[in-house]
């Protein structure tokens, strides 16, 4: 009868702080996109459509400053992981953390490709509203069902909530093959 160890042989410290840093940038990128789907979203659906785009903005902007650069780092790691243990006896655990780096690092072309068109309707509300005053609305009885601001506010949500699950994926997978694969 086989037993499953949490406590994984020992590796060296270039390798566990590959594993921490792997698991703990992919967890926070994770943990910071998710929560903009949940926070942010419900919170600034009670603003007027002026004011929404224009903090959708302001957020989207500072996502945009971090998140890659964090996910990079976090599929560096677990790249570094896999690399390393590519050719041992770890041939396994070598491609679950190839995998996490994937999962993790592909939340960038995940952003450029299929939020660019949602991204790119929200920007131009913001263009739009830029004779306004934060507490004046914006016209939108010509938009097309689906291009409203809160619309497409509340499609932008799922699409992060999509996103962010990349890298919470990337972090499970990283927990996985460093603490439950021997």
């Amino acid at each position: 009868m086989s037993t499953m160890t949490v406590i994984p042989p020992s590796l060296p410290p270039s390798l566990r702080l590959a594993q921490a840093v792997g698991i703990m940038t992919s967890a926070f990128l994770s943990g910071g996109v998710l929560a903009v789907s949940y926070g942010f979203v419900p919170s600034m659906s009670q603003a007027p459509n002026t004011l929404l785009v224009r903090e959708w903005r302001t957020t989207y902007g500072r996502g945009v400053a971090a998140s890659p650069a964090i996910a990079i780092s976090s599929a560096l790691s677990y790249i570094y992981l896999s690399y390393n243990l590519a050719f041992t006896l770890n041939q396994d655990k070598a491609e679950i953390y190839a995998l996490a780096a994937f999962v993790t690092g592909s939340i960038v072309p995940f952003t450029l490709i299929f939020m660019k068109n949602v991204n790119g309707k929200l920007n131009q509300k913001v263009e739009d509203s830029k004779h306004l005053d934060r507490s004046q609305e914006m016209n939108e009885s010509k938009s097309k069902k689906g291009e409203k601001a809160q619309e497409l506010l509340a499609w932008w949500a799922v699409m992060n909530f999509t996103r962010g699950m990349l890298p919470f994926t990337g972090a499970c997978l990283g927990i996985y093959a460093s603490f439950f694969m021997t």
